[in-house]
């Protein structure tokens, strides 16, 4: 059965901050040229090098271009990223490399980001353009986030059941991320492969490091994860994933003959067998000694500086400086409201409001009956056109980027177009398990339409530097989405669906607990069974689903606080703004002003709409 696994999917992290891409200063149109060869030669140096200092041509840049530059020297460092954004042949530095996970190569980016910060510190942001005052604020907020947390980073899991495992990550990232277009994509993609032994290798010295301070998933999801492992690594070659797609993908490649063809193919098949399959062996030996050296508590309390660990993800996801008991405490709040609702709705077509959770969504899935496969991409497509149009007299703009529906996955997420507008916005439908049709709704209006593509592909659209494009901030959103949910309510997507309603209602009271039960597991010591137990009880879902859901916030702590929290935010600032401009409140208008300057921090946004009241005030 398909649920609410709905996280942001860019390049391969669940709500990351990502580095900021950079390819000039270009907006929607193209008005701006890219800088020369020589620039962008420079900009390779300095990423290149241990950042003690910033380059003497620096010095006299003004704040835009300096964060052009700065911005542009970060995001090379992460090859993989710049592939995602469809960056590399335009920065020259193509997409043949893996982005190394060494503690030196991570030093080394810290050092830079750090000199980019103390840099940045030292303008004069009163003397600037709005536009450049903004963007230093939000890459300012962005840089200090990445710099604060380098104190943690061996806290963070890197090898789970969980779709941001680095195994997974990288899998995706060469099967779905890394084109293959020419025979250089080929030639790079193989050079990829090649590097696989070398990055898991850096991945399990990673895993000592972490063990050091006690960082070790619970025995029974390392247990759980060395299943998937053994199984990837005993594979026959022609089956796994990275020969497959790799072979579908050359058939489509033009002017490539068949003897090429079989060429690349062989090569990959090579290094996938010399390579990539007995990486998965030794990351299986190494996590095979773990269990033994681990226990089944699950919080990250138990890390050395585990408590301030998860106040910095709690900040970084969320954007704000809620602590863990505020956020539970808006949780049991929200928790108590949502239910309220689907005591209404459900006792308006007739279920006694007494009726437990699950009992009561057990029977919705018999009347609403289920869908899987084909069936299920139909319904997401209809679902589609009709909300496209229902939506757009609530937009001022509509993204000009293509989405397309993926098949073939077991949970729903959206994996963002690149930048230069050559790979279209994806919707991964969960085609490969059985839904019910009540969820279908919500979850597709959460993804695509008018969430995270309408958000994501505006974003790309409007005239901002590119730079800031690339950045994606959890609670802005996955807050945004959350609220493209209720939006598609009140525009009247569910007036004849009282089942999909209460899909709606379940899909928002499922974020609101996950206020509860993650500060629950990472600052109050629940335990596992203690987390699933109140998931069941208050969501309806079934025991199967709340498990790798508790698994989920149990390995990527903090990231679910920041749905419900956004979401909260911005009704807020609509509430603020229709109580205060009445009349002249356009909600079409507000909706540009939340999505035109691209993904920020909830207090710059707030500063944003803030502003926006102002100018639009009626004159007393």
């Amino acid at each position: 059965m398909s649920k609410w696994l709905v996280p942001l999917i860019v390049v391969g992290a669940v709500g990351a901050l990502l580095f900021g891409a950079w390819i000039g200063q270009s907006g929607p149109q193209e008005t701006h040229s890219a800088p020369q060869a020589q620039s962008d030669q420079e900009l390779k140096s300095v990423a290149s090098e241990p950042a003690t200092a910033l380059p003497a041509t620096w010095d006299r840049l003004p704040v835009g271009a300096f964060l052009e530059q700065a911005s542009g020297a970060l995001v090379i460092r992460d090859p993989q990223v710049v592939t995602g954004l469809g960056l590399g042949e335009i920065l020259g530095i193509g997409n043949g490399e893996l982005t190394p996970l060494t503690a030196s190569y991570e030093q080394e980016t810290h050092d830079l980001r750090a000199a980019v910060l103390q840099r940045l510190h030292t303008y004069d942001l009163t003397s600037v353009s709005a536009l450049d005052r903004l963007s230093a604020r939000v890459y300012g907020w962005f840089l200090e986030n990445l710099v604060a947390g380098h104190r943690f980073a061996d806290h963070a899991y890197t090898v789970h059941p969980f779709i941001t495992s680095y195994p997974q990550s990288l899998e995706r990232f060469l099967t779905a991320i890394h084109p293959i277009r020419t025979d250089q994509d080929a030639a790079d993609y193989v050079r990829r492969l090649s590097q696989i032994g070398a990055r898991y290798d850096e991945l399990i010295d990673g895993m000592i490091r972490s063990e050091a301070i006690g960082a070790i998933p619970p025995r029974f999801i390392l247990e759980a994860t060395l299943d998937e492992i053994r199984r990837t690594a005993t594979a026959p070659t022609k089956e796994s994933p990275l020969y497959v797609e790799f072979e579908r993908k050359l058939s489509a490649v033009d002017g490539l003959s068949p003897e090429r063809r079989d060429a690349l193919l062989s090569e990959a098949e090579t290094e996938i067998e010399r390579s990539a399959l007995p990486a998965f062996g030794r990351l299986a030996s190494h996590v095979e000694d773990l269990i033994g050296r681990t226990s089944d508590e699950a919080g990250v309390w138990r890390h050395v500086d585990g408590d301030a660990y998860y106040s910095h993800l709690l900040r970084g996801y969320t954007t704000t400086d809620l602590t863990a008991d505020e956020i539970h405490d808006v949780g049991l709040a929200e928790v108590d409201r949502i239910r309220a609702e689907i005591n209404e709705v459900s006792s308006s077509i007739g279920y006694d409001p007494g009726l437990p959770l699950p009992e009561l969504f057990e029977q919705l899935t018999e009347r609403a009956s289920t869908s899987s496969g084909d069936e299920t991409r139909d319904l997401c497509e209809g679902l589609l056109e009709g909300i496209a149009e229902r939506v757009r007299p609530a937009f001022l703009r509509m993204p000009r980027q293509d989405l397309v529906i993926v098949s073939g996955s077991t949970s729903a997420f959206y994996s963002p177009g690149s930048l230069d507008g050559s790979r279209p916005g994806l919707f991964y439908a969960p085609t490969a398990v059985v839904n019910p049709n009540y969820e279908l709704p919500t979850l597709t209006y959460h993804e695509a339409i008018p969430g995270h593509h309408f958000q994501i592909s505006l974003t790309h659209e409007v005239d901002i530097p590119i730079y800031r494009s690339g950045l994606s901030f959890t609670a802005y959103s996955e807050g945004w989405a959350l609220y493209a949910e209720r939006l598609a309510w009140e525009l009247g997507a569910y007036d004849d669906d009282p089942f999909g309603d209460l899909g709606r209602l379940q899909g928002e009271l499922f974020r609101a607990v996950r206020l509860v039960v993650d500060t629950g597991i990472h600052a109050l010591r629940w335990t596992y069974e203690q987390a699933v137990d109140y998931m069941i009880e208050n969501t309806g879902f079934g025991e199967e689903f709340a498990r790798r859901e508790v698994v989920r916030y149990i390995v990527l702590p903090g990231q679910a606080t920041a749905y419900k929290i956004g979401m909260l935010k911005l009704l807020e600032l609509r509430e603020r703004a229709q109580a205060e401009l009445g009349p002249a409140f356009d909600l079409a208008e507000f909706h540009d002003r939340v999505l035109r300057e691209g993904s920020v921090p909830l207090g710059i946004l707030e500063e944003l709409i803030d502003a926006y009241i102002a100018e639009r005030q009626p004159s007393v």
